[in-house]
């Protein structure tokens, strides 16, 4: 998905979500952790690959989630996603322009982010 295509899927979405319905809290923290689950830890692979500074990233994911910018942090990912050609699921666009949901889907996706990069051992390759 490109920039274009995500900004309009998101005003898309936000023009459809004008009625607001009652939020199943657990119901919506299930879909986001499917959503996250889905892409997290093969983009995490693709910028290590693509020789990023993991702990960079990890430490700017982290002092954003912390300082409850919910939105900086999914916008942060596309933009991490979109820097690799990495595709980000539509299920994640459709969630992050509903304005409820953003922080359900900010959450799983840093406690996804921070178990794969506490798990992840790089390789380093003899060259």
């Amino acid at each position: 998905m490109t920039t274009g295509e995500y900004i309009l899927t998101v005003f898309e979405e936000k023009k459809a979500s004008r009625v607001i319905y009652e939020r199943d809290e657990a119901a919506a923290y299930d879909a986001a952790q499917l959503i996250s689950g889905s892409f997290t830890s093969p983009l995490y692979e693709t910028l290590w690959e693509n020789f990023y500074d993991m702990d960079a990233i990890t430490q700017h994911l982290e002092a954003i989630y912390d300082s409850g910018n919910h939105f900086g942090l999914v916008y942060f990912i596309f933009i991490l996603a979109n820097a690799v050609d990495y595709s980000i699921p539509l299920q994640f666009t459709e969630m992050s322009a509903n304005d409820s949901l953003v922080p359900i889907l900010s959450a799983a996706i840093i406690e996804d982010w921070l178990e794969y990069d506490s798990t992840c051992e790089a390789t380093e390759y003899e060259g």
